[in-house]
């Protein structure tokens, strides 16, 4: 059930400073190169909330970039990685056979991620099907139940944003632990989950109840963040084209001759969610780890004998767009994207999404592209 407050500004950092007592406190911050990214935070006053979105997105704290598995000790004593690490015997291995041993190599931290956008909640809620539905993945729900996200509505929405024709964005309505709209001298405040509740209510002296005047401001905050929006794609018409078979290979093609295969865009999504998993030696270990990869790399689907099954470029873009257009909403009932526009700040090529969406309306029914 939705709860609503109002918090007074002047009342966020002291808000902040005691949350961080008992958890890592991550937030937006310029790195030394400016750009803006999720760290974790020493100085409240760094934090930097007048972006729509970061990159990379917040999904390194749930599905990380780099994580160890399980190790091994081949010679002398050596620790186990992780929080919680215990020393073992040459020879020893902790394995992900016995809830024990796996929880030595997880990541058990606790932590409030603020300032991220509702799109990247939104992209949290479908990982958390992906990786907890069915077979649950251990590593991913370690973390998850570890993690508490403190969302902030886009009131200005960035140019690439196009989070509002997926309905995954600038507000939302469920699905949230906190959410603030920014009122100018206050946030309204709403919590849905059972945590987001308990956080605030566990300081409930800084929150009063919302007026009819805060419900008024926060109505108006919401309409005008709507109209700033420059793009507003639904993805369906692109879904159809594609199952309608109207959209042929020399699209692709033409797609793909634009293509550098960077990885940026699938790097940057905070919905792609493959990988690769290797064994590393070391002088006296070996470490197994998982890692991001992309289904645009031409090896990621090497198999046995090194026969590649999407060894053209051509396929493997193609296969992208598809994966995010057809199967997503096939398995999940939702597209594959949630318009954040992390891929049109990304692509040097710009074939991001939301031009390809674009391009696919422009096609007469044979696939081909309409003349003016």
């Amino acid at each position: 059930m939705k709860r609503e407050w109002i918090l007074e500004k002047n009342h966020i950092s002291y808000w902040l400073r005691q949350l961080r007592k008992d958890r890592d406190l991550v937030g937006p911050l310029r790195n030394e190169g400016k750009d803006v990214v999720f760290m974790t935070v020493e100085q409240i006053h760094e934090v930097v909330l007048d972006l729509p979105a970061s990159l990379p997105s917040p999904k390194e704290f749930l599905f990380p970039q780099y994580e160890s598995m399980l190790r091994f000790n081949v010679s002398g004593k050596v620790p186990v990685a992780g929080p919680g690490a215990k020393t073992v015997s040459p020879g020893a291995c902790v394995e992900c056979s016995r809830e024990g041993d796996l929880l030595d190599l997880a990541d058990r931290r606790r932590r409030l991620v603020f300032g991220v956008r509702s799109c990247d909640v939104s992209a949290v809620r479908l990982l958390d099907r992906f990786f907890l539905e069915g077979f649950r993945d251990p590593y991913y729900e370690q973390r998850r139940k570890n993690i508490l996200f403190v969302s902030i509505v886009c009131n200005n929405p960035d140019p690439t944003c196009f989070c509002i024709g997926l309905g995954t964005g600038p507000y939302l309505e469920e699905g949230f632990d906190i959410q603030l709209t920014d009122l100018g001298d206050r946030y309204f405040v709403q919590a849905s989950s059972a945590e987001g509740i308990r956080t605030v209510k566990d300081m409930s002296f800084l929150f009063r109840r919302p007026r009819k005047a805060d419900l008024d401001d926060q109505y108006e905050v919401f309409l005008s963040a709507k109209a700033r929006f420059h793009k507003r794609i639904s993805l369906e018409s692109s879904r159809r084209a594609i199952l309608e078979g109207r959209v042929k290979d020399s699209f692709w093609r033409r797609v793909t001759e634009r293509c550098f295969e960077c990885g940026g865009c699938v790097y940057e999504c905070p919905l792609c969610t493959c990988f690769t998993v290797a064994d590393r030696r070391y002088p006296d270990a070996v470490e197994r780890i998982r890692l991001w990869d992309t289904c645009l790399f031409k090896g990621f689907t090497r198999m046995a004998g090194g026969i590649l099954p999407n060894g053209k470029r051509m396929l493997r873009t193609k296969r992208w767009f598809y994966h995010k257009l057809v199967h997503y909403p096939e398995v999940f009932d939702e597209f594959g994207c949630v318009g954040c526009g992390r891929c049109a700040v990304t692509c040097p090529g710009r074939i991001d999404m939301a031009t390809i969406a674009t391009e696919m309306k422009g096609l007469d029914l044979d696939g081909s592209e309409q003349r003016p």
